[in-house]
């Protein structure tokens, strides 16, 4: 609700300045009506509308998503690299940084595609052979174009950061320790920039409106209670305030969507992989909430739920037992 009432009142003030373009003041309009019907098949309880809603939110997708990526797409502390083409400025090559690169290696933050190799940041694939001036190719055929160089190295940087799911945050796991703190004395303590909404604690909420892993559905009236002990010794977890099912699962599918990028502290005198050595020796490292949603967490245990009397019976009459 917060983000909408921010997004829809910039675009209502954007429809209604006169000094713009009349066509421009109309695909305004068209584009909050589209908007208007979004809201109202959420607020029906459409699934999809549901998902584009939350994706628009937390930046999963539109203007949002592109400015929490588009500071990770520079790295301050590594120096520029060489130029492609020796009189031409902009030849310079796509620089990776180390939150993008382990962004990039991880499929848990890709929305489509291949994860590529690490090989590929430096070397990309749709880069021919003949690029290399001592390869085989160059000899027979003639050095390869420098401006086409170019263009194949960004054409490549570009579709590849692209296609990423931008973390919310970024988090600081102690020395020694498995726990992991986005506070912004972490983050300072730690000599690493801030990522995204940084310490607004939107990750914590989006965890507990998701609920437990263990959240169990609720048992079938026709069951009987001394069959199922677990809903009865459960009863007072009933009244906790929580979204029902359905949102619940809602929730558990967009953190399936959001990168949890940590950083842990190295051994020092190891610098972060595609970075200079003045950056802060330590490595980035991205995984998904336990609670999460995902392809890539579709058959983990985490997620089965426990065995019951019930299950139990079922399970030792399909092995014979009974």
């Amino acid at each position: 609700r917060q983000f909408f009432r921010l997004k829809i009142s910039a675009d209502i003030r954007s429809a209604l300045d006169e000094s713009r373009k009349h066509k421009q003041r109309q695909a305004t309009f068209k584009r909050l009506r589209k908007e208007l019907s979004k809201l109202k098949l959420t607020n029906n309880g459409d699934r999809r509308a549901i998902a584009h809603v939350l994706d628009l939110a937390y930046g999963r997708k539109g203007p949002l998503k592109w400015s929490i990526l588009r500071p990770l797409l520079t790295d301050p502390a590594a120096p520029a690299p060489p130029r492609i083409i020796s009189s031409v400025e902009r030849s310079r090559p796509p620089v990776y940084s180390p939150e993008l690169t382990a962004l990039l290696l991880s499929p848990y933050a890709r929305s489509s595609g291949k994860t590529p190799k690490p090989s590929h940041l430096h070397q990309p694939p749709t880069l021919p052979p003949r690029a290399d001036p001592s390869s085989e190719d160059a000899r027979l055929f003639g050095p390869f174009s420098k401006r086409r160089e170019v263009n194949i190295r960004w054409r490549y940087f570009s579709s590849q950061w692209k296609r990423l799911y931008p973390p919310l945050e970024v988090s600081v796991k102690r020395r020694g320790s498995q726990e992991a703190s986005s506070r912004e004395d972490a983050i300072l303590d730690a000599g690493i920039r801030g990522v995204g909404m940084q310490a607004a604690g939107l990750l914590e909420e989006l965890e507990s409106l998701a609920g437990p892993v263990s959240e169990r559905p609720p048992a079938p009236r026709r069951m009987d209670s001394v069959y199922l002990p677990h809903t009865v010794s459960r009863a007072a977890d009933d009244q906790r305030a929580l979204p029902n099912r359905f949102l619940r699962r809602r929730y558990r599918e967009l953190l399936g969507r959001i990168p949890i990028l940590t950083y842990s502290p190295v051994v020092p005198g190891k610098p972060v992989i595609g970075s200079s050595t003045d950056y802060p020796t330590g490595k980035y490292e991205v995984s998904l909430a336990a609670n999460a949603l995902s392809l890539h967490t579709r058959h983990d245990t985490r997620h089965s739920r426990e065995l019951d009397v019930v299950d139990l019976a079922w399970f030792e009459l399909g092995n014979g037992s009974l």
